[in-house]
């Protein structure tokens, strides 16, 4: 159940950020919510940088963790992989069968022309 929470969290916390892109800022006379802006960009790369170091001794500390989390990300690569093989395949058929549908019938394009010269012939 709180592993339920934890990931509908995160998806929430996604879709909300993806939104903010997409709408309107709000006024600034709205006193609701309040920003607070002082946070340079300077800080940001150093916070930034410090996690990214952290980060990187974290299988240094954690062995069994790290081991846990290769295997996790190798088996999430492959089936990501094996889907977007699977999108590729549906696709190109549904794209071969647009694309074969469209072409004419070249048995009936030929009947047609040389029917044509025969009538155009005919005095």
């Amino acid at each position: 159940m709180i592993r339920f929470l934890i990931k509908l969290l995160f998806f929430l916390f996604f879709i909300f950020v993806t939104i903010s892109f997409f709408v309107a800022k709000p006024s600034s006379n709205d006193s609701s919510f309040q920003t607070n802006s002082e946070t340079t960009t300077g800080e940001v790369v150093v916070a930034f940088r410090q996690t990214l170091n952290d980060l990187g001794k974290f299988c240094d500390r954690n062995i069994e963790a790290c081991k846990v989390g290769k295997s996790f990300l190798s088996s999430l690569g492959e089936r990501a992989r094996d889907g977007a093989r699977a999108a590729y395949e549906y696709f190109g058929h549904i794209l071969d069968n647009k694309k074969t549908a469209a072409l004419p019938d070249d048995t009936s394009k030929i009947g047609t022309e040389e029917s044509t010269r025969r009538h155009k012939a005919l005095p």
